[in-house]
C-alpha cells in the first residue's frame, strides 16, 4: 500500500519563509515538517512515497534523496502547472490495487494511519476523509426566528461546533478513474463527484494531534508544542 504527500503548495501565507523554502520544508522543531511526516509514516510501516512536487522540488529532492535515509522509499510525481489536492493523483504511474492514502504536506500530526485504514475499510467507504472538530464562538447575541418574525429563542454568544476537512485522505482504486488526466482538480470536488453517483463516501473523526502549519500563527503555535508531542 502506498501514500501519496502533496508537497507542492507555494505557501503564500508563509511569506517571506517560502520565498527561499518550499512550505513543506519549513523547520518545525529541529526539522522540516514533511521529515515529521514521512518519519510517522515510516514508524507504522508505511515505506512506499510518493512525494508530489512543483515550487522549489529541487530543495525536496535535495534533501530526501530516495528516502533511503528515513527508512522508506520515495518515487517523485513532478507538477509542471498547478493540479489542486486531488488534480496530483493523474500523475501516478500506475492504477494502485490497494486504497491509497493522499495527505497534504503541511500537516503535524500524530494520526494513527492503521486506525483510518481499518475504519475506511470496515465502513465500506469508497473515499474517507479525516475530519476535525471546529468551535466558534459568534461574538453576539443569535435570534432562533419562526414565522411571522417571532423571536422563538435568543442565544448569547453560542458556540458553533462543526466538522472540517483536515488534509487526509483514503482512496479506494476505481475512484481515480473519476479525476481527469493531469487538469486542476481538487478533493471537495472529487468527493462530491463520487457522491452525485452514488458511492459511499465517509468522515473519519481525527482525535489525534493536529495542526495546519499554513498560517504563521499555526506554524509557531506547532513550533512551540513540538517538543512536547514529538520529543
Amino acid at each position: 500500500m502506498r501514500a501519496m504527500v502533496l508537497a507542492a503548495g507555494r505557501g503564500e501565507r508563509l511569506r517571506p519563509l517560502t520565498d527561499t523554502l518550499p512550505k513543506p520544508m519549513i523547520p518545525v522543531g529541529p526539522k522540516p515538517v514533511l521529515e515529521t511526516i514521512i518519519e510517522n509514516f515510516a514508524d507504522q510501516g508505511f515505506v512506499n512515497l510518493y512525494l508530489c512536487l512543483n515550487y522549489k522540488g529541487e530543495v525536496i529532492r535535495g534533501h530526501f534523496g530516495d528516502g533511503r535515509r528515513l527508512g522508506v522509499n520515495i518515487t517523485y510525481l513532478q507538477e509542471d502547472r498547478r493540479l489542486g489536492t486531488a488534480g496530483a493523483l493523474s500523475l501516478l504511474p500506475q492504477r494502485p490495487t490497494e486504497p491509497v492514502i493522499v495527505m497534504n504536506g503541511d500537516l503535524l500530526t500524530k494520526v494513527d494511519f492503521v486506525r483510518l485504514l481499518n475504519f475506511h475499510q470496515q465502513q465500506g467507504f469508497v473515499a474517507t476523509m479525516a475530519m476535525r472538530e471546529h468551535q466558534q464562538q459568534v461574538p453576539y447575541g443569535v435570534l432562533k426566528i419562526g414565522d411571522g418574525y417571532v423571536v422563538n429563542e435568543l442565544v448569547e454568544k453560542p458556540v458553533e461546533r462543526y466538522y472540517v476537512n483536515a488534509g487526509i485522505y483514503i482512496l479506494d482504486p476505481h475512484t481515480l478513474d473519476v479525476v481527469p488526466e493531469q487538469k486542476f482538480y481538487d478533493m471537495p470536488t472529487l468527493f462530491n463527484t463520487l457522491m452525485a453517483q452514488g458511492e459511499r463516501v465517509g468522515g473519519f473523526p481525527l482525535r489525534d494531534y493536529w495542526v495546519d502549519i499554513g498560517r504563521v500563527e499555526d506554524l509557531e503555535r506547532a513550533s512551540a508544542e513540538f517538543s512536547e508531542m514529538f520529543g
